[in-house]
């Protein structure tokens, strides 16, 4: 008896249970109506793709005749330069790849479907064109399915247009022209191509703006000024027996050189200013070459810094190469000429005499900016030896004096002589063979200082005016 009190229970219970989800079944949802419309929507786009790819083969081409060649219009957008490694010749740069082509397996009637104008399909369902770029650097794998867009969706249009929008991360080879450097203007090239289809299967047709840069609210590039992008269409045969259409996308760049003129030449110009100056340093003691040592040595670094930029296998040599080059030239002979003026400046006696035109040229030139190139102890230098030349003067050479004085009346003579031998006059000729050379080697060291600051003032403000813009 127990035992059938408990069974009804369970009936009872579950028979509560089943009208209370019979009851909650039948109560509509207060959106009932836009569900509706979702679900024929939905309804509608799967019935399309079950209908648009039923039967669809994604491996054959999508022509109806086979003799019939794929037309593909390609349109590449520039949205950013992301790097240029001058030392590898590589440019990345961020494109936007758009594809179009016509399926003809891919159409539908839009009367039978109002609601929906473009369908979207993943790109791996349906044929696609096999585009490459051949001057790609890196995995060619890995890019190669990017440019396949294996990942991707594509829009299909109700007559069968197929638009393809592809993003890619892509870095290619770009031969480096280093001769104006950094003015230089570079031209990379981006080389489009089918992998296996030729001319006769597949076509390429660049689009109305085939080329284009896109216009962002972010700069495109931080180093280099975008001047022209633009693209042309070749035929390339390969093993003499099949033609492929190539698309040939130029991009030209312009570098911004106002970093590298104030961080690279401006400091190399200065410091060839700086070199200048040891023709107002005495040259007495060694002051002279440890400036131009250290100026040397300072160039040196600069040269290092270019190395890293300038590609190794460059067969041309940078214009700021050039000028480092000049200033390195010119501080090795600024050396050799301050050692021998030095050498010359220590020693005490000098046999050849200075040419007297030389020694005319340099007291005018010496003379007459005296005041401003000359120092207090040069004076005083100028004016002893007016004074001795004026002493050699009245004493003409080999001349002798003789002292006679009679000491006693036994007719003993004393006799003090005075005598300036050859030896001595000789010495006096070198000393002055010193003095004269000291002046030549000043006249020569203004003439240096002048000519030396303005050639190089005027070969630095040439580079700016004939490249600087």
């Amino acid at each position: 008896m127990e035992i059938l009190q408990f069974f009804f229970c369970i009936l009872l219970v579950s028979h509560v249970i089943l009208q209370v989800d019979g009851k909650r079944r039948i109560i509509p949802p207060a959106d009932s109506a836009e569900s509706k419309h979702d679900e024929e929507v939905a309804t509608g786009e799967e019935k399309l793709y079950r209908e648009l790819l039923h039967s669809y083969n994604k491996n054959v081409r999508p022509v109806l005749d086979p003799k019939q060649a794929v037309e593909v219009n390609v349109t590449l957008t520039l949205a950013n330069i992301i790097d240029i490694d001058e030392k590898h010749q590589s440019l990345t740069t961020l494109l936007w790849m758009r594809k179009e082509w016509y399926d003809p397996f891919l159409t539908w009637n839009e009367a039978e479907y109002p609601d929906i104008r473009h369908f979207v399909i993943q790109a791996d369902q349906i044929w696609g064109p096999d585009l490459m770029v051949y001057n790609v650097l890196g995995n060619t794998i890995q890019v190669a399915g990017e440019f396949f867009g294996k990942s991707e969706g594509l829009e299909v249009l109700p007559s069968g247009k197929v638009n393809h929008w592809t993003p890619l991360l892509l870095t290619s080879f770009c031969p480096m022209q280093m001769e104006l450097f950094p003015f230089d203007v570079q031209s990379c090239p981006i080389v489009l191509s089918p992998w296996i289809y030729d001319n006769t299967q597949l076509k390429l047709f660049p689009s109305e703006n085939v080329a284009e840069i896109g216009e962002f609210e972010w700069d495109v590039s931080k180093k280099w000024i975008i001047k022209d992008f633009k693209a042309q269409k070749t035929e390339i045969l390969y093993a003499n027996t099949r033609k492929y259409d190539q698309i040939n996308f130029m991009i030209t760049l312009r570098r911004k050189s106002t970093f590298y003129v104030l961080h690279l030449l401006l400091p190399c110009y200065l410091i060839s200013i700086i070199a200048c100056l040891c023709y107002v340093i005495p040259p007495q003691g060694g002051d002279r070459i440890n400036l131009l040592l250290t100026t040397f040595l300072s160039i040196v670094v600069f040269v290092l810094v270019v190395l890293e930029i300038v590609p190794e296998e460059s067969d041309t040599l940078p214009l700021f190469s050039k000028f480092l080059l000049e200033a390195m030239l010119m501080n090795i002979l600024q050396i050799f000429y301050c050692t021998i003026v030095c050498g010359l400046n220590s020693m005490d006696q000098i046999r050849l005499r200075p040419p007297r035109c030389a020694v005319a040229w340099a007291k005018c030139m010496t003379s007459c900016i005296a005041s401003s190139c000359c120092s207090r102890s040069n004076r005083a230098a100028s004016k002893q030896e007016k004074t001795n030349t004026s002493n050699l003067e009245e004493k003409p050479d080999n001349e002798t004096e003789i002292e006679f004085r009679i000491l006693n009346e036994n007719g003993d003579v004393d006799i003090n002589s005075h005598i300036d031998t050859p030896d001595d006059n000789q010495s006096v000729t070198q000393e002055q063979n010193v003095k004269e050379w000291r002046i030549v080697f000043k006249a020569v060291d203004i003439m240096l200082f002048i000519l030396t600051f303005l050639g190089l003032t005027g070969y630095f403000l040439g580079i700016l005016v004939a490249y600087y813009h």
